[in-house]
């Protein structure tokens, strides 16, 4: 029995050692190794300082920035508080925040009509983290930027088409706009066209 004992803790101990330990430096090796960029979080410096992440979303409130979803993450985006609203799609809390976030795309984008609306654009993601929105939700923010930076549709129309990541491997999940991404690259764009916007918004982004 004693012996028996033994060599199930010795098993216990190695098989920790093996899985929990080995496994989890070796996936940390090859990522380092691989994918230095991502494995670190995909951080953005500025000066040697992190601005920010391109795996985590930014609530953007200004309307001549591309919105992203809304975050039900703490007060948004909120990386220590992950998660979505966890209402049901009945709950009367549930509706009337979609009623308010609808109302308030439809003022910020008069041109829009209620209908056309991309329902990814007015509900939160499952983590409230994530900085992706569909094709759909990007392009239909063009003419408020457009007519509130001075940039030609065509212009933000290209930057958007320019900005969109394909299927993983090629078959997983839809094509999608990176916020953060999309956002710096439009900030680019603005300190080119010597914008005063970019000035007051995008200090320290270039």
């Amino acid at each position: 029995m004693g012996k028996e004992l033994i060599k199930m803790i010795k098993l216990t101990v190695l098989l920790y050692i093996i899985c929990s330990l080995g496994y989890t430096f070796l996936i940390w090796g090859i990522g380092k190794i691989a994918f230095p960029f991502q494995a670190g979080g995909s951080i953005v410096y500025k000066n040697s300082k992190p601005i920010g992440s391109f795996l985590i979303g930014e609530k953007f409130s200004k309307p001549y920035l591309f919105n992203g979803r809304p975050s039900y993450a703490g007060n948004g985006y909120n990386g220590t508080e992950s998660g979505g609203s966890n209402y049901a799609p009945t709950n009367g809390k549930y509706i009337n925040r979609e009623r308010k976030l609808i109302s308030k795309f439809l003022k910020e984008n008069p041109t829009v009509k209620k209908g056309q609306i991309p329902v990814d654009i007015i509900t939160g993601s499952g983590s409230g983290l994530g900085p992706y929105i569909s094709v759909a939700a990007a392009l239909i923010q063009v003419s408020r930027i457009s007519s509130l930076t001075g940039i030609s549709k065509s212009k933000l129309d290209a930057l958007v088409k320019k900005s969109i990541s394909g299927r993983q491997f090629g078959i997983f999940g839809t094509p999608g706009v990176n916020t953060v991404r999309l956002n710096f690259k439009l900030a680019a764009m603005l300190k080119k066209k010597n914008n005063k916007i970019f000035k007051k918004v995008f200090r320290g982004l270039d």
